[in-house]
């Protein structure tokens, strides 16, 4: 996997293979992300999976090396790796993220309504009144 011809990313029937060097990189962003037995070698580029609500991996083998970074991210806690053989040599780093997104908008909505209510129940006033 670490000749020099080998193609960025390579499907076949031996399964899928990415090799990535310096300056190389590969971003997949998707919904739901399933990965079974792909090989990535990453000596050098940079190689991002990002799932939305789902990223599934079993069964691959994950090589980062000379400075390459391999990222496994997903929002909403839906990150499942089963069987992976994960290697990070000379200065290459793994990351497995799984992030929980917070939801903004609910907490800008929401606060301000509970102030208003509060300030309703302790000084008998709407405290969009005082505001405007």
């Amino acid at each position: 996997m670490n000749d020099k011809t080998e193609p960025l990313l390579s499907i076949g029937d031996d399964g899928i293979r990415m090799n990535l060097k310096r300056g190389d990189s590969i971003k997949i962003n998707a919904t739901k992300c399933f990965m079974r037995d792909v090989e990535e070698t990453v000596d050098g580029g940079n190689l991002e999976h990002r799932a939305t609500e789902k990223l599934v991996q079993s069964n691959n083998i994950m090589k980062a090396s000379e400075g390459g970074q391999i990222l496994n991210e997903a929002e909403n806690g839906g990150l499942i790796q089963e069987k992976n053989i994960m290697q990070a040599t000379r200065g290459g780093v793994i990351t497995n993220r799984a992030r929980r997104k917070m939801r903004i908008i609910s907490l800008t909505i929401a606060i301000p309504l509970l102030a208003d209510i509060a300030s309703l129940l302790l000084f008998g006033e709407h405290i969009w009144n005082k505001l405007f």
